[in-house]
């Protein structure tokens, strides 16, 4: 089960999968990551906000990422 880390981590660790993060989707405090024609949301408040590991898994799942990404 991956740990807490903030989105920005997040983000760099996914771009390789060419997923992106836009801030500007999904609410006033939530974000999207998008790859192709496959989203998943994430509440935010900047970029310093710790991701749960519950959304890690679930961004794992969404985009068929390796199960040790977030090691």
């Amino acid at each position: 089960m991956p740990k807490l880390l903030e989105l920005r981590k997040v983000i760099k660790i996914v771009k390789p999968y060419e997923i992106e993060f836009h801030s500007n989707t999904g609410g006033k405090h939530s974000g999207k990551f998008i790859r192709a024609n496959k989203s998943f949301p994430v509440k935010t408040h900047g970029m310093k906000t710790m991701v749960l590991p519950y959304a890690l898994n679930g961004l794992i799942k969404k985009f068929d990422l390796p199960s040790d990404v977030f090691d």
